[in-house]
């Protein structure tokens, strides 16, 4: 056995809920494990050994309550002030999908690995974006609009959309949510297009494009998908001249960053008649702001960054984290790993 203890960064959460299981695991594996509580305000140094011994570190779901997208909480800060001082620091597993956090860069930029959550809420946000796909297409937009002015107003002919078979959703980014949604749209009869830079097929889609691709696919589609994660690349991904290769009878969904596209091309687009509908959940700055055009914006849908709210999301988390904990235990590869060199080898689906 080695005696050698490796400290493991936590929250007091995580500690009290999985403590035991960890130790338990950490010794049938042969390793001494050493449960580090992180503080949660910020100006809390731990202990010289403590803060020695931290080779590994688990950023759950409970330190980052209270953050935004652009202003971390203070317990997030806290958790990172001592994580990126921990000079032998090997690995971090974090509760988000992407890795665009700020908080990650210190990490990203030293020799730690980096294991991310995803997959763990991609069944929530699909069955939202699916659901948002549905109503829209079925009139439910106009309905609920009309039933808020207390008007009885059937869907007007030029309102309707074309029955759901003969329907195409363009769906760009194919990890874990991406593919769900492709899954449940061509159960409900949609053809489904997926657009990622690896090739081959994916089960559940009708078929598969590289991203060069796109401005080909967008003039036929009738939903387009943004499911991707937020890069060089994919930056500005969905902008003004994108927009205008769309159908009138398009509609949009984002749930994948704020930055992939340009709001105020798209809300022009909407305003003007130019796509039918979207449904949006993440923006390029959160929380959106009052005087952002996207909020009159006719025939939309916005939700507060909130499509994969489930209080399964926990669990599946933990357990992403528990499958990871395993496999350093037994030196294995790790699932998830987003460290660079790592996503420089892969295809890059990582939403």
């Amino acid at each position: 056995m080695n005696t050698e203890q490796t400290g493991l960064l936590v929250s007091k959460a995580v500690h009290d809920r999985l403590g035991d299981q960890l130790q338990a695991l950490a010794r049938a594996a042969g390793h001494a494990l050493r449960l580090i509580v992180a503080p949660s305000q910020r100006g809390q140094p731990l202990p010289a050994d403590e803060q020695a011994s931290i080779r590994l570190g688990f950023f759950s779901r409970d330190i980052m309550q209270g953050s935004s997208k652009h202003t971390p909480g203070g317990a997030s800060r806290a958790f990172f002030d001592i994580f990126d001082a921990a000079p032998r620091a090997q690995w971090l597993h974090v509760c988000s999908a992407g890795i665009d956090n700020p908080l990650y860069r210190p990490t990203l930029a030293r020799a730690v690995r980096l294991t991310t959550s995803s997959g763990g809420n991609a069944v929530p946000i699909a069955q939202t974006v699916v659901g948002a796909i549905l109503c829209q297409s079925r009139g439910f937009t106009d309905w609920l609009a009309a039933q808020a002015d207390r008007r009885w107003q059937p869907l007007a002919p030029a309102r309707m959309a074309r029955d759901l078979h003969e329907q195409a959703a363009v769906i760009v980014g194919l990890g874990p949510i991406g593919r769900e949604i492709g899954r449940l749209l061509k159960a409900v009869g949609l053809t489904t297009i997926g657009v990622r830079r690896g090739a081959g097929a994916i089960p559940g889609l009708d078929r598969t494009c590289r991203p060069d691709a796109l401005d080909e696919l967008l003039p036929a589609c009738d939903w387009l998908v943004l499911a991707c994660p937020l890069t060089a690349e994919t930056r500005g991904l969905l902008d003004a001249r994108r927009i205008g290769l769309l159908p009138p009878r398009a509609g949009v969904v984002n749930i994948g960053r704020g930055e992939l596209m340009d709001e105020t091309a798209l809300a022009a687009a909407l305003r003007e008649g130019r796509l039918r509908s979207a449904y949006l959940d993440v923006f390029a700055t959160e929380p959106l702001p009052a005087d952002s055009p996207l909020w009159d914006a006719p025939h939309t849908w916005i939700s507060p960054h909130n499509a994969g709210a489930s209080p399964g999301n926990d669990r599946r988390f933990t357990d992403i984290f528990l499958r990871n904990f395993m496999h350093w235990l037994n030196g294995e590869p790790f699932d998830n790993d987003a460290t660079p060199a790592v996503r420089a080898g892969n295809n890059g689906d990582r939403s």
